[in-house]
């Protein structure tokens, strides 16, 4: 009788650890919440503009994103046709999404505000600003490409208001703008526009 006890105590003594290590094996680790990355949209670099965003979260399902950029520079080959200096705010709320993949993958749904300067010329006519303002709403959609990048999808609607002038350039040896009109801008339509290629830092 006395044999049987230990042999049944040997048993469990080595039974135990084998089912303590599945047990451990078994828990997969958490992947950490991300807090903050940094991004450029690859709309603005297609027309020689630098640019640069960051985001960051707040709660469960909320991010603040904001994006800067820029074509305002003699140097630009597009510099005679499309300057622009631009600067928006978005608060996003994240849909259908885990904490864990929020800003990595999934929908968001946001509202905005812009500011922008610019000057856009064509055929001999221009259209310059030296300040508007805008916001709307937006929808956008982020594809996880790894965990260390993201490319972001977001279409933004909404109003565009401002004072703005109309010129007409004049070709001759002084090769000089003629100022025409001052108007007063009331646009409502697409005006936010971002395929961003997103690096996640912490």
């Amino acid at each position: 009788m006395g044999r049987v006890r230990v042999y049944t105590f040997l048993l469990m003594t080595l039974f135990l650890p084998i089912k303590g290590k599945a047990q451990v094996d078994s828990i997969a680790p958490k992947q950490p919440l991300q807090i903050f990355n940094v991004s450029t949209n690859l709309i603005h670099v297609a027309v020689l503009a630098p640019n640069i965003g960051a985001e960051l979260r707040f709660g469960k399902n909320v991010t603040l994103a904001a994006h800067v950029g820029s074509n305002w520079y003699s140097a630009s080959p597009l510099y005679n046709h499309i300057r622009f200096v631009t600067a928006d705010v978005e608060a996003r709320y994240w849909l259908f999404t885990q904490p864990a993949d929020v800003m990595r993958r999934g929908h968001h749904v946001g509202v905005y505000g812009a500011l922008y300067r610019y000057d856009f010329y064509f055929g001999h006519k221009g259209d310059q600003a030296d300040l508007n303002w805008g916001g709307g709403i937006s929808y956008g959609y982020t594809l996880g490409l790894s965990r260390l990048f993201s490319l972001d999808f977001t279409l933004g609607i909404g109003y565009v208001g401002g004072k703005y002038k109309k010129y007409e350039h004049i070709d001759d040896a002084y090769q000089h703008d003629v100022w025409m009109a001052d108007k007063i801008r009331h646009y409502v339509g697409p005006s936010k526009a971002e395929v961003s290629f997103i690096w996640h830092l912490f």
